[in-house]
């Protein structure tokens, strides 16, 4: 990594600057630590796009960035196929790499991308930022503090409209890879962080797709369970929540509320529970108790938002992109270690095989 000493800023590299691309460029022009941004994509019209509305340099040519001694970071926002090439390919060049989440289409090629990191002590964080946002780092502060005693059991229920149109590479096998790595890796990393268990094994049903252009699943009802007996369940449909026009002038969440979205984690304890719900804007908490009829639930804090701090509870991608690029100057390691993230990318995988097989999957089996 190319960094002067007493550096107290850093040029960053895009690499695949789509969508997501466009996204992080934009948090890092908000970034004080950022003094450059460059930016690659292998197709001349996005390329032509990111000069004119962003400002910055941008090119197809990827090795433009790799060679440049000035660029210390990137950030890779390409489709999910692209991860594992560009990740070996910034690490072998001396980069700092956030890369986007899945880590990879295939677990061996996640391997392959810790490997390289750990080979060449360089710096490789996933993106889930989740583990950012507010609505879930407040329950792990209550974890923390014991409010909750230990975590017992999750449940995670999402339902949504289809997302993309049927011409995206996300719903393709071949680039797209999976629901559970593109979409939904973000909500079994989640309990993972909050039980602080491994996961010993995993189970995986699916209906026939109601998305009839989608290569890849459209429903899941998973379990799984943990080392230390908890257990979590995650219930995904893709297509019940009224399609989304996507009005400018209304905020997001507002336009979903009571259409059938929903998106809400129930976290129970032993000494006391925490409910996230995204579309109601609350998190809640109770405190168990005991009295000579039995068993006492109260509860004891309700918290809301407003619609203008929606990103920063529940896809916090800004705090993430200035946190990394805060680590990288200083040079401390990523906030979620790869071999953790790792750890995410097989229950992914591993929940996909049980879908395959309808068997139970073991986590040591990968």
């Amino acid at each position: 990594m190319n960094l002067s000493v007493g550096s107290t800023s850093i040029k960053v590299g895009i690499l695949g600057a789509g969508a997501m691309g466009g996204t992080v460029i934009e948090h890092l022009q908000e970034c004080p630590q950022v003094r450059a941004i460059v930016a690659q994509d292998i197709r001349d019209e996005r390329v032509a796009e990111l000069k004119q509305k962003y400002g910055i340099h941008a090119t197809t040519q990827l090795e433009d960035i790799l060679a440049d001694p000035d660029v210390a970071l990137v950030f890779i926002t390409s489709a999910n196929h692209a991860h594992k090439e560009l990740t070996l390919a910034a690490l072998r060049a001396g980069k700092a790499v956030m890369c986007e989440k899945p880590m990879a289409n295939t677990l061996a090629d996640a391997v392959a991308m810790v490997q390289c990191a750990e080979q060449t002590g360089g710096f490789l964080q996933i993106g889930f930022e989740l583990r950012y946002s507010s609505l879930y780092t407040q329950v792990k502060k209550w974890i923390d503090a014991g409010l909750l005693g230990k975590v017992i059991n999750t449940q995670c229920k999402y339902i949504c409209s289809e997302f993309v149109g049927r011409d995206s590479w996300r719903v393709k096998h071949a680039t797209g890879g999976s629901m559970f790595g593109e979409k939904l890796s973000h909500y079994v990393d989640l309990p993972r962080w909050w039980v602080g268990s491994p996961v010993l094994d995993v189970f995986s049903v699916c209906a026939p797709n109601v998305v009839p252009y989608y290569e890849i699943r459209d429903n899941y009802q998973c379990l799984y369970r943990f080392a230390n007996g908890a257990a979590s369940s995650l219930n995904f449909i893709m297509y019940v929540g009224q399609t989304f026009e996507g009005d400018p002038l209304r905020n997001v969440v507002d336009q979903q509320q009571g259409d059938g979205h929903e998106l809400k984690y129930l976290v129970v304890g032993d000494q006391g529970a925490a409910e996230t719900d995204v579309f109601s804007r609350t998190i809640k908490r109770w405190q168990f108790g005991d009295a000579p009829k039995g068993m006492t639930s109260r509860l004891v804090e309700t918290l809301t938002w407003t619609d203008a701090e929606d990103h920063v509870y529940f896809h916090n991608t800004h705090d993430q992109t200035h946190d990394i690029v805060r680590r990288v100057i200083a040079g401390q390691p990523p906030m979620t270690p790869a071999r953790d993230a790792l750890e995410t990318t097989k229950l992914c995988f591993a929940a996909e095989e049980s879908a395959d097989t309808g068997q139970v999957v073991r986590l040591d089996s990968f």
